[in-house]
């Protein structure tokens, strides 16, 4: 699949829209391209798509991020933006093999204790994580 010249990758619904969507004040859309030449590109192809999704019907606004596939690997890291993908996620669309991707991350969480401060709650994404590998685990037939 193409997007203004680029292979798209994976596309992710994640954040409240997701875990909470009751509460929801936006969509959080991930979007993985193969390449971006730099953060120009990458700044210009997350408004371009954002104005495009505006005129689509919606309840919430569109809150895009993009990366490319080498930038979204850095971001396997707890305390980044892939970290929220541990509080849930819907895959739209995935020929990067997500799934397999954020499973270290999520182990990694899992290990620590991480929290996330949203609408003035606070969100033990630790005890998500441990959650999230219990249902992983118990679907490949593994034990936790």
């Amino acid at each position: 699949m193409e997007l203004r010249g680029k292979r798209l990758l994976s596309l992710v619904i994640f954040g409240s829209s997701v875990f909470y969507p009751v509460k929801a004040r936006d969509i959080d859309l991930l979007i993985i391209v193969d390449k971006l030449s730099n953060a120009v590109e990458k700044f210009n192809l997350e408004v371009e798509i954002s104005k495009a999704l505006r005129k689509i019907e919606s309840k919430a606004p569109f809150d895009v991020t993009v990366f490319d596939s080498g930038s979204f690997r850095e971001n396997l890291e707890p305390g980044t933006l892939a970290s929220g993908l541990v509080a849930g996620y819907r895959t739209v669309y995935d020929e990067l093999g997500l799934e397999k991707l954020i499973e270290p991350l999520i182990v990694n969480i899992a290990l620590g204790e991480y929290f996330v401060q949203k609408s003035g709650r606070r969100i033990n994404l630790s005890v998500l994580a441990r959650a999230k590998l219990r249902l992983l685990y118990a679907r490949s037939g593994n034990n936790v």
